[in-house]
């Protein structure tokens, strides 16, 4: 392991000592030409108008120097912060945040509150995992994992676009959900777009089924319950239908908290143009932490379900409004009820109903109509900024 030269030391010694330092950055070292692995060096911090990608807070000079060592390797210059102001700052700001076994206590008293992609990371195990509850975090011990910290580090940083997220949920039982967010994504593929389905609920009927996929070899929320952070190529192990790759309930039941769906949706967006969410019978706070841009509720066009879905929807992005059978109260009195205009009408399709039967995915049977409010859906949500 390469040792940090002697200016190097005296800029971690004087985080140590409680220096007025704004910070300093450690691992690859920059250049006006980019970055350039394989030199372990303590250069300036980030500029205010810059967001850091790792930040690490911690006074300790050899926890310093291991991670510094280790980000050299992949490339990364990780921002070292340990006065309160900076550690604020920079937790809101940076994609991934470290924090010393040595400074864990004192980031729990500065109550920077919950987020994700955070790490304890030290050299004690029992003090790792001490803290790791009360921040809410994922340990890591130096120097034996520190091939695992390569892979955080490299995988925290490489996210330079993100996939569109949009939530796709009945305000109501039994109107289609599941069967939209499927179409929607299978709509995306035919348009051009890489995309994936998530069955947020693992206690769901498993979107696998409805997409004709049950007996397709994957991952599914049993194997992915436990994920943190961003799962380093988490589309090579999902099965995947006419190229739309799906996250289902399995055929086990399972305990999914909220880090593990946020997870393995931040994962999917790392690697796709769009992720569909169906949101089953989640409620919000079964929400928090998962990454949304947008959420779309399907309301029934009939007096007792809008009512019902009044509340709910008021927070929804777009509304869309679904018809059928008992169901044909006029837009007018649907925007009336609402407070509001449904984006679109999604219509009843009988053809689905017999995909279903058959094990096919949703968009093999549909008729064009459907398929052309599913694309609409699609056109909207990736056009917003």
């Amino acid at each position: 392991m390469k040792k940090l030269s002697t200016a190097s030391r005296n800029a971690v010694a004087a985080l140590s000592t409680g220096s007025n330092s704004p910070g300093r950055s450690i691992g690859a070292a920059t250049t006006t030409s980019g970055v350039r692995a394989g030199k372990t060096q303590v250069t300036s911090a980030p500029q205010n108008n810059e967001t850091p990608g790792v930040t690490l807070i911690s006074s300790d000079e050899r926890l310093a120097e291991i991670i510094g060592s280790v980000a050299a390797s992949v490339g990364v210059v990780v921002s070292v912060v340990s006065d309160r102001s900076s550690a604020e700052r920079e937790w809101s700001d940076a994609q991934l945040v470290l924090v010393g076994q040595d400074s864990a206590a004192a980031a729990i008293a500065w109550g920077l509150g919950a987020r994700d992609q955070v790490y304890v990371v030290g050299h004690s195990p029992q003090e790792v995992v001490r803290w790791s509850p009360l921040l809410g975090a994922s340990v890591i011990v130096v120097p034996q994992a520190n091939a695992t910290l390569a892979e955080l580090l490299r995988d925290g940083t490489s996210q330079t676009t993100r996939a569109r997220v949009v939530l796709i949920g009945g305000a109501t039982g039994g109107l289609g959900a599941s069967t939209l967010a499927a179409g929607v994504a299978g709509a995306a593929v035919q348009m051009g777009w890489s995309s994936a389905v998530v069955e947020l609920d693992p206690g769901g009927g498993g979107l696998d089924v409805l997409l004709g996929a049950e007996r397709l070899e994957g991952w599914r929320w049993p194997e992915l319950a436990s994920a943190r952070g961003v799962v380093s190529g988490l589309t090579d192990h999902l099965p995947v239908m006419d190229s739309v790759l799906c996250v289902s309930a399995g055929r086990h039941p399972c305990q999914v908290g909220a880090r593990a769906r946020s997870s393995v949706v931040e994962s999917l967006a790392a690697e796709t143009d769009l992720v569909v969410l169906d949101r089953g019978q989640l409620g919000d706070d079964e929400l928090v932490g998962v990454p949304i841009d947008c959420r779309y509720d399907i309301v029934s066009a009939e007096l007792r379900g809008l009512l019902a879905a009044r509340a709910r929807s008021a927070e929804a992005d777009e509304v869309l409004l679904r018809r059928g059978p008992g169901r044909r109260m006029s837009s007018h009195d649907v925007a009336a009820v609402l407070d509001r205009d449904p984006l679109l009408t999604v219509r009843q399709d009988e053809r689905l109903a017999r995909a279903a039967e058959q094990g096919e995915a949703p968009w093999v049977l549909a008729s064009r109509v459907w398929q052309a409010t599913c694309r609409r859906v699609v056109k909207k949500v990736m056009s917003r900024g």
